[in-house]
């Protein structure tokens, strides 16, 4: 009986709450740093190829692009999708046709969330949200630095995927002058070697992915406006938290 009581006041304990905190963000960082792996080998597909395997018109999938923001990546004028991330979006239609019970694609709620969305308070409140907070950051310096400890090579620099132009050209389902392209006149993130450009994936892939969103949200379509005004609150929570340790790093050096 006495074992039962402590183990139940363990549990509630702050020791407790803390450890499963810890370990809860360690299984979700790592899941993460698995996922990055994954997302490198990703295939893109052209409209015409989603549409031969799913069976769904390709004028149907263009306007689920557009009216169901279902993600996908503008490479210039050319449309390429990943059929990971459109998985969801084609069973909803597949199950639920152009409805919406859930109104998740409302006009009027869209527009109204967007409108709130700069309003919200988004610091934490609870003591568990501010420890998963400090927690969140000091994995992510730690994941960074594992990347930095990874062997450098052509296929892998500081734990991310880098490729030739030819080879961001064949990922991307483009040529190489669209590339080069994308590098001198729309900015992708690039480094050179000497004379040759070389593509960060993990870079390109959300420079792109950020490209697509605001490319739609600027013709005015509200659920893009969405995406990428989350895109931008991500960008600046980046920064600060950049800033933030990088004045932690200066005051720990006096």
């Amino acid at each position: 009986m006495a074992n039962k009581v402590d183990k139940a006041l363990n549990d509630n304990s702050f020791e407790y709450l803390l450890g499963t905190i810890i370990r809860e963000e360690v299984l979700i960082t790592v899941n993460n740093l698995n996922q990055r792996k994954q997302n490198s080998t990703k295939k893109h597909l052209t409209i015409k190829e989603v549409s031969s395997m799913t069976g769904i018109g390709p004028s149907t999938i263009r306007q689920l692009t557009l009216s169901r923001a279902m993600p996908h990546r503008k490479v210039k004028s050319r449309i390429i999708l990943d059929e990971a991330e459109i998985k969801e979006t084609i069973e909803n239609y597949r199950k639920l046709g152009w409805n919406d019970p859930e109104n998740n694609w409302d006009v009027q709620i869209v527009q109204s969330e967007i409108t709130d969305f700069q309003k919200s308070k988004e610091e934490p409140k609870m003591i568990d949200e501010i420890l998963r907070k400090i927690i969140r950051e000091e994995l992510a310096t730690f994941s960074n630095e594992i990347k930095d400890l990874a062997k450098k090579n052509k296929e892998n620099y500081y734990g991310r995927t880098v490729l030739t132009i030819k080879e961001a050209a064949n990922h991307f389902r483009t040529s190489p002058s669209s590339i080069y392209s994308l590098i001198k006149e729309n900015g992708m993130p690039h480094f050179k070697i000497h004379s040759r450009h070389y593509i960060v994936l993990e870079e390109a892939e959300a420079y792109l992915w950020r490209e697509t969103a605001k490319s739609y949200a600027d013709e005015g379509n509200i659920y893009w406006q969405r995406i990428l005004q989350r895109l931008d609150w991500e960008e600046r929570e980046r920064n600060a938290a950049y800033e933030k340790a990088l004045k932690r790093l200066e005051e720990s050096t006096y």
